[in-house]
């Protein structure tokens, strides 16, 4: 029996521009980068490489149950929420669905890691840590960016991760203080997911409407859910699963975990400014599609290639030359092979890159979600028997190699079908970048000689990064670049129009004063007279 809609008045979001949602993406994913940053070379002493490997271990368990708990739901309900944008009712009830949905996984999720962690356990070092940590799955359900991200609105989302971010950061400072803090540590890290999930319940009064649960269809959403949840589950295989080997297969457990923690935390930190488009892509294209605007998802897909290139490939360089010198004040002593993790996982930037932009961008947003599932479940099994096989011999350099075969073999199974099905053309998306190539070229000469003559510090790691930075943009000025004058151009433009906004908001208060002042006058002289 098909259920009639009832009538819902229609007050659609407000939706911000591109621009607009990509600098507020922007935001919140560089404070994202910025506060490990700053707490990663404290805990880096605080907590040391034991300390360090035993949370990596218990959070890459803990990672798992996570992941079942969200099934896939926060991708699959940002593209639903992005197609029923003007529809009131229907994404009311999408929404009220997937909340129903979720909670039920995650309760199936605890109930399976608390039955494991009080019976055969996880370890001694490791159970007080997981049950900490067990915070983070309750937290699942109450989960609602998918919302606001099909909604295109990326300012209420930046303003709770700055809020969140910033508190969290403090009170690592504050309450983390030697090595046995590393469960305070954790119970941080918890906390503040939990809470910045809750803080964001109070905006959604006027998105969304109550619908009756007679009106819910739940069911409808497992298949697919469960096709995006199949990517997802191998990517994690991959980049997560790796660290549990470690724990399992390495000779020296805790310090090679340590020391893959901090490289794969800080890859994955630069990483983001590949990847940090991606988000407001995905609603936008889902959109496109939906409504047959294929030439405007092309164009966005060829955006999205060209930005991959132009800060992948200065990465990798700058990865190659500067690890060590990053690793030595970042780290401190005790974390030798992270350098060398560090240039292995730089493949990343353009792999993982690319990844996205075929598997999230274009084949998730379009709802062919079979594609990225082929891909990343070829790479899951790939990956598991090049861990078994090096990470008792390389310890967690094995891991690493393991990790960057597996992205670079997801991102040419999804080109293929990107370039099968006609999305748009390899050809056209490997000749754009041979401007950055040349760039990265010339940018590596004097960062390459730089560091040999200069020692290691974070005021050299500053000047190298600026010359190299320097280097790299000018050439692409001098060979003419589109994209990147087309970027510029639309930066400094937005600055500009700011500027002149504020100066005309200040010159228009000041008349509005000299106005009030006069007419103060004026009516005192009248006063007088009468």
């Amino acid at each position: 029996m098909q259920l009639s809609q009832p009538e819902v008045k229609n007050s659609p979001v407000k939706k911000r521009g591109l621009k607009s949602n990509f600098i507020y993406n922007f935001i919140g994913q560089i404070l994202t980068l910025i506060i490990p940053l700053i707490t990663t070379p404290y805990l880096a002493r605080v907590l040391h490489e034991v300390g360090n490997g035993q949370y990596s271990y218990a959070s890459s368990i803990i990672t798992y149950f996570i992941l079942f708990a969200n099934m896939g739901f926060d991708v699959y309900g940002q593209r639903q929420i992005a197609r029923y944008q003007d529809d009131k009712y229907n994404k009311s009830r999408v929404f009220w669905e997937l909340f129903v949905v979720k909670s039920v996984t995650t309760i199936a999720a605890l109930a399976v890691l608390y039955a494991i962690t009080f019976t055969v356990g996880f370890g001694e070092n490791y159970n007080y840590l997981i049950l900490i940590l067990s915070i983070q799955v309750i937290a699942v359900p109450f989960d609602i960016q998918f919302l606001f991200r099909g909604d295109e609105d990326f300012r209420a989302i930046a303003i709770r991760t700055i809020l969140m971010k910033v508190a969290a950061l403090v009170c690592i400072f504050v309450f983390v203080k030697d090595e046995g803090d590393l469960w305070v540590y954790a119970l941080l890290i918890s906390v503040s997911t939990i809470a910045a999930n809750i803080i964001m319940w109070p905006a959604i009064i006027k998105r969304i409407s109550f619908i009756k649960p007679r009106e819910l269809q739940l069911l409808r959403h497992i298949k697919p859910a469960f096709l995006i949840f199949l990517p997802t589950l191998a990517v994690t295989i991959y980049s997560v699963f790796d660290k549990t080997m470690i724990g399992l297969l390495a000779a020296n457990p805790d310090y090679e975990n340590g020391c893959y923690e901090q490289a794969y935390k800080l890859n994955s930190v630069a990483l983001l400014l590949v990847t940090v488009i991606s988000s407001v892509m995905i609603s936008r294209n889902a959109h496109d599609y939906q409504t047959g605007d294929k030439d405007s998802l092309e164009r966005h897909l060829y955006f999205a290639c060209n930005y991959v290139w132009m800060i992948g490939v200065p990465l990798i360089v700058g990865f190659a030359v500067l690890s060590q010198n990053l690793s030595s004040w970042f780290l401190g002593d005790g974390y030798e092979e992270v350098p060398l993790l560090m240039q292995v996982m730089s493949v990343r930037f353009i792999a993982s890159g690319f990844g996205v932009v075929f598997g999230d961008q274009l084949f998730i947003a379009i709802g062919k979600e079979k594609y990225p599932t082929i891909a990343t479940l070829c790479a899951a099994g790939v990956n598991i028997l090049l861990n078994y096989f090096l990470i008792p011999v390389l310890g967690a350099t094995g891991a690493a190699i393991a990790t960057a075969v597996c992205e670079v073999m997801v991102t040419a199974v999804l080109a293929f079908f990107a370039w099968r099905h006609k999305f748009l053309s390899l050809k056209k998306v490997l000749l754009s970048s041979w401007k950055y190539i040349l760039s990265a070229g010339v940018m590596f000469v004097p960062i390459y000689f730089l560091q040999m003559y200069l020692g290691y510090s974070i005021w050299t790691f500053i000047l190298i990064t600026a010359v190299g930075a320097a280097a790299y943009f000018v050439t692409l000025l001098l060979l003419r670049d589109k994209f990147f004058i087309f970027l510029a151009k639309n930066v400094l433009g937005s600055v500009k129009n700011k500027l002149k906004g504020r100066g005309a908001q200040a010159e228009g208060a000041a008349q509005e004063g000299e106005h009030s002042d006069r007419s103060g006058k004026d009516n005192k002289g009248d006063n007088n007279n009468v």
